[in-house]
């Protein structure tokens, strides 16, 4: 399960979150809001490309892992 760090806006604190169920984000005033599937939202203070950002690392490195561990990047 890949998790997300973001900080809360509504209840303060960091908040991990896992990204394969982010549904979409939208920005509302000064806040962005993540929903989730099930209908769970959350209100936060990193941008939609920060989000983002954070979710390509995780499955940049999820990628990079399996390939490595699989032995497909040893050279013959």
């Amino acid at each position: 399960m890949p998790l997300i760090k973001l900080n809360r806006i509504n209840k303060g604190g960091p908040i991990h979150l896992n990204s394969e169920r982010i549904a979409f984000i939208e920005v509302e005033g000064k806040s962005t809001t993540v929903h989730l599937d099930g209908g769970l939202l959350f209100s936060v203070e990193e941008t939609p490309d920060e989000i983002a950002a954070q979710v390509e690392q995780m499955a940049v490195a999820r990628i990079a892992n399996g390939i490595l561990e699989s032995g497909a990047a040893a050279r013959p």
